[in-house]
């Protein structure tokens, strides 16, 4: 964040995040193509640890669909641990940078405010001069749109399956659309999170307006993405062959929790969109925040990999959730670099969260005979271990040090 012209941002932090996701499909198939084991379309093999089926020389973990492979370390691929760090490490280094520059007494403002000076008010929340522009970025993320949409949509329709017929068509369009919905789902929850949305320097209004644009973006995308996927599924199998799910046919899990997550879309579309309606406006914040972790819970299930890429997102809210218990049970706040530093933890305790359940699923995937309805617990199982372990490793680190103010609530001694 720019403000006082002395305080870094984590703007930088959301740029390199940005050319991550563009360069990641691009890089994906290259190495593909070159033979190295990242997995097909997507990644989802690479990222989880999925080979091909018809190479497969064990049984455990190959009923169905499903050849799994040992991780190089705890569970996780090759791959997946190049990706999490490209992934992570942006967020990780900037909010750590951002603690170390702003606990240095920088000016006698700060120096005020330490010994006690009213007229030394806390830093604006609000930057000086921003430094993200909301339209440039928008701008931008228009054209990463399209590249996410264009590149998958090219090679598959570069196969002579996807050119067999209109529903074929249709399909890959849908496959192509589920790129970038991935993309605005990973990263749509960063901008309105405290502490991480004001420290990329836009104003609190832009900060609503960009996740208002990018949640519409993603709501086009999601409709896309279903409703192709519908057609084809209910053309070729039949609406209720979702709902199959016994023995062999497992795998419909993905298909029916593609549907689940498409509806709890539509419903958190609703919800933004009648947030004025007075049955509505009362009860907005938490429905939406139930109906947001229901839909990327959901996501979660539907597709594994995002266990990696939400990871900054639960570390994000780990924190926020931490601050929140700081500031209600006992009356603190936190300095920047103390939030800083408690972000760039959580970073770490997300991490540490997704390690754990990925050796568990390990083990329980490498068992003989496993059945088609294991792996899917696993993911979203991840997803709330980062939050939990981000959260209870910032907890110490925002109840403890230096603050900017603290005020014990009536009847509680603090923290």
């Amino acid at each position: 964040m720019a403000t006082n012209g002395s305080m870094p941002s984590l703007a930088s932090s959301v740029k390199y995040m940005l050319l991550a996701s563009a360069l990641y499909e691009p890089l994906r198939n290259s190495l593909h193509n070159l033979g190295t084991n990242v997995g097909g379309v997507g990644g989802v093999g690479g990222l989880c640890n999925m080979g091909n089926p018809d190479e497969c020389q064990s049984l455990a973990g190959r009923t169905g669909n499903y050849c799994f492979q040992a991780g190089l370390w705890s569970g996780l691929t090759g791959f997946a641990i190049v990706v999490l760090l490209v992934w992570t490490g942006p967020i990780f280094l900037g909010a750590l940078q951002k603690s170390l520059s702003t606990s240095k007494p920088l000016s006698s403002e700060v120096r005020g405010r330490d010994s006690g000076d009213e007229a030394a008010a806390e830093p604006s929340q609000e930057p000086d001069a921003a430094s993200i522009e909301l339209g440039g970025l928008l701008m931008i993320w228009s054209g990463l749109s399209c590249l996410w949409f264009g590149m998958p949509l090219a090679y598959m329709l570069a196969d002579p399956f996807y050119r067999s017929s209109a529903l074929h068509f249709v399909l890959a369009v849908a496959l192509a659309a589920a790129f970038p919905l991935s993309w605005h789902l990973s990263l749509l929850a960063l901008p309105p999170c405290k502490p991480l949305g004001p420290w990329l320097g836009l104003t609190r209004q832009d900060l609503l307006k960009l996740h208002k644009a990018l949640g519409s973006r993603a709501a086009s995308w999601g409709a896309i993405h279903a409703l192709g996927e519908l057609i084809y599924i209910v053309s070729q199998e039949g609406f209720l062959s979702m709902f199959e799910l016994a023995g062999e046919k497992g795998e419909n899990l993905l298909y029916l929790m593609g549907l689940v997550t498409a509806l709890l879309l539509l419903v958190h579309t609703l919800i933004a969109f009648l947030r004025k309606q007075t049955f509505i406006r009362r009860y907005f914040k938490n429905a939406h925040r139930t109906t947001a972790s229901l839909l990327l819970l959901s996501a979660t299930v539907h597709w594994w990999p995002f266990a990696l890429f939400l990871l900054p997102a639960a570390a994000a809210y780990g924190t926020s959730a931490g601050l929140a218990v700081a500031r209600s049970r006992c009356g603190r706040e936190v300095s920047e670099a103390r939030s800083s530093f408690a972000l760039a933890a959580a970073v770490l305790g997300a991490l540490g969260g997704l390690c754990v359940v990925w050796k568990l699923r390990e083990s329980a995937m490498l068992a003989e005979g496993v059945g088609l309805l294991i792996p899917f617990v696993f993911p979203p199982l991840a997803l709330l271990a980062e939050f939990a372990v981000a959260t209870a490793v910032c907890l110490p680190i925002v109840v403890t040090g230096p603050v900017l103010h603290s005020e014990p609530l009536l009847g509680q001694a603090g923290c």
